[in-house]
């Protein structure tokens, strides 16, 4: 890793600073145990396997979900407001810190770097920043809904660097570090920003423009913001 330094960083919440991945699996085996259409017919295991389908590059539409799982089991008592809702409020309430963020977000704030989150969601991401405590560590939280367009456009990535309040900051100064190519990473590289991807275990798609770091925490991104 190379040790250019940035003036500021733009962080992604889910499963970049807080574990979706675990939550992920708790709120829909909630789901499973309380829908006998799906329970009485598949085992958890097939099931998880299933509803892991429905979250492709780990970002997920509850509303259509339901939809699909519906047209598989057809009946699994829901509709699309009810699932998200369901989803999105056990999710708030289920989710965890990633391990070791804390001590990173302990230190980003001695250090002199500027930082915020960027995260695709509405006001059920300001929930999960509650649970994790975020709300309180973080000098910002820009949920996409509630500002008016999602990542990948360039509009909520301009108003977090409005957000940084950095006189003279280009864009090139700034790191964005996520774990979706297609919305963190092509959003960010495109409107100049150097970024991070957080791997997960995964390969990086051809499809999406090289990150120009790969991590598997967050911690690792020291070097570059001292």
């Amino acid at each position: 890793m190379t040790t250019q330094k940035f003036r500021a960083a733009l962080f992604d919440m889910d499963d970049t600073l807080i574990d979706r991945e675990t939550a992920y699996n708790d709120v829909y085996r909630l789901f499973y145990d309380q829908q006998e259409a799906i329970n009485k017919s598949v085992s958890w295991e097939e099931a998880l396997d299933y509803f892991w389908s429905l979250s492709p590059n780990n970002a997920t539409d509850a509303r259509k979900a339901i939809v699909e799982i519906q047209g598989k089991w057809s009946g699994v008592v829901s509709d699309p407001e009810t699932h998200y809702n369901f989803y999105f409020s056990n999710m708030g309430k289920m989710v965890k810190i990633l391990p070791g963020v804390e001590e990173f977000v302990d230190w980003i704030n001695g250090s002199s770097v500027n930082w915020g989150i960027v995260t695709n969601g509405d006001q059920f991401q300001h929930l999960k920043a509650q649970t994790t405590g975020l709300d309180k560590t973080a000098p910002f939280i820009l949920a996409s809904k509630l500002f008016g367009v999602d990542k990948p456009a360039p509009e909520v990535f301009m108003e977090a660097v409005r957000l940084l309040d950095i006189n003279g900051l280009a864009t090139e100064e700034i790191l964005f570090v996520g774990d979706n190519p297609y919305t963190d990473i092509i959003g960010s590289h495109g409107v100049g920003m150097k970024t991070a991807w957080i791997r997960m275990g995964r390969e990086y798609p051809s499809d999406a423009p090289a990150p120009d770091y790969t991590v598997d925490h967050v911690n690792e991104l020291r070097d570059l913001l001292a």
